[in-house]
């Protein structure tokens, strides 16, 4: 499953992020698999951190363990 178009929210304390049209996302939770969820499960599109060239890792770390969740509107199967 892949995003069909740019999805735009705000994430934690991140501000807001947009995931790109194309990026994998994942039914996988804590609890095993939900097809209620479509977590986010690639991150080379995510952004150097602010000022930097460096990897935003704190931003990684939260969409790994804290998912970002997209609506299945923005879904493609």
């Amino acid at each position: 499953m892949k995003t069909n178009r740019d999805f735009t929210n705000k994430f934690r304390d991140h501000g807001t992020v947009t995931v790109p049209a194309g990026t994998t996302v994942t039914h996988k939770t804590a609890q095993g698999e939900d097809k209620r969820y479509h977590f986010v499960d690639e991150f080379e599109w995510v952004p150097p951190f602010p000022g930097t060239t460096d990897p935003h890792f704190a931003l990684i770390h939260d969409l790994k363990y804290y998912g970002l969740n997209v609506p299945v509107d923005y879904i493609t199967k």
